[in-house]
């Protein structure tokens, strides 16, 4: 007859283009589409950035079925934006961008049809002007899909262009990257986000993985570094080394520090590090046609590493998707053994100190 004394956990101790000669031009020569279902699209900016502008504008535009014509000039002429089209049919909507003062861009847009103008300002980031753009974007997105769900933006045209006397003046180029300790940095559109997710954990030692429903929440403090933490509830596994097993019952919590390392809309990529806590409930049984005594049931208390590399891909205009790929580290080499009269012992598992994770969720604002 086996008696089992204890069922445990130990560590492995032992172990350049030419200028136009006008201040306009169109993004190609192309036919002109029908107004109706046309933005007219004007930037004080160079070409190059007009350009990124346009594509950012026309990539979240063609999901409302609505088409970008770009202009590009010297700088906003206010008086154009205070009257609107006479002779000419009008556009669904148009748009003034300009980059105006070091520090910060202007959006105008006009709906013709209720004579109303939207303003908005953003911080302009030199040292990351992506997410400007997409910032912009986003404005004029939201603005368009209110407008044609029937909605009011911004405000009568005399009250909207009531505090803009001056015409906003062009970009001027930088003799010296300004002082961070100066600047108020436009946090990007998106500061939290939080949604559930779903965890494959793989152990390693004959092929025994954890999965399970979780959820995360992150935030971001600054342009590119934030936190981010998470739960998640795994279900049992159930392990065994005749003559006993265990059932293995999991819940992790994780904190992690994250740095954001590219970003171009849709799209992100980030990285992040940071320490895991799992509770474990180690439910001992004895395999079929044995005698054992067993150990009660009882929690073990893990702390680990963990990495992890996300990719996020927007999805309509409120939800990420995100895929996970990382590893949680054991430095401490958990072992799961039981120990017969004679002080001997058995695995019954040994995950690897390495354990890699995939995880796919979602996430929302």
């Amino acid at each position: 007859m086996l008696t089992l004394l204890a069922l445990t956990a130990l560590p492995a101790r032992a172990l350049g283009q030419t200028p136009a000669q006008t201040q306009t031009q169109t993004s190609a020569q192309v036919p002109t589409p029908a107004r109706d279902t046309t933005i007219l699209l004007t930037v004080a900016a160079p070409p190059t950035e007009a350009a990124k502008l346009e594509a950012v504008a026309e990539e979240l535009l063609k999901r409302l079925e609505m088409q970008v014509e770009l202009r590009r000039v010297e700088r906003i002429d206010l008086r154009e934006i205070r009257q609107p089209l006479r002779r000419e049919p009008a556009y669904f909507a148009r748009v003034w961008i300009a980059f105006g003062r070091p520090g910060r861009a202007r959006l105008y847009l006009e709906h013709a049809a209720r004579d109303r103008v939207l303003v908005r300002d953003v911080t302009d980031d030199s040292n990351n002007p992506e997410l400007v753009r997409e910032e912009l974007g986003h404005i004029l997105q939201t603005a368009v899909e209110g407008l044609k769900a029937g909605e009011e933006i911004g405000a009568p045209r005399g009250e909207a262009l009531l505090g803009d006397e001056q015409p906003a003046a062009p970009p001027a180029k930088p003799t010296a990257a300004p002082a961070p300790a100066t600047r108020a940095l436009a946090p990007p559109r998106r500061r939290f986000r939080f949604g559930p997710r779903y965890e494959l954990v793989w152990l390693g030692d004959a092929g025994h993985f954890e999965d399970g429903p979780g959820a995360v929440f992150g935030a971001m403090w600054a342009q590119r570094w934030g936190i981010e933490l998470g739960g998640s509830f795994r279900r049992p596994a159930k392990v065994e080394a005749p003559p006993v097993g265990a059932r293995l019952q999991s819940v992790a919590f994780d904190a992690l520090l994250v740095f954001e390392i590219w970003h171009h809309a849709p799209a992100r990529f980030r990285l992040a590090a940071g320490a895991e806590a799992d509770f474990v409930r180690v439910s001992p049984f004895a395999s079929a046609g044995q005698n054992a005594t067993l150990a009660p049931s009882h929690w073990l208390k893990l702390a680990l590493g963990r990495f992890a590399a996300t990719y996020a891909h927007r999805v309509g205009t409120f939800m990420d998707l995100e895929l996970t790929l990382g590893a949680e580290l054991d430095p401490s080499g958990t072992r799961y053994v039981f120990q017969r009269t004679n002080s001997a012992t058995t695995d019954v598992l040994s995950p690897w100190p390495v354990r890699p994770l995939l995880s796919l969720g979602a996430t929302v604002p």
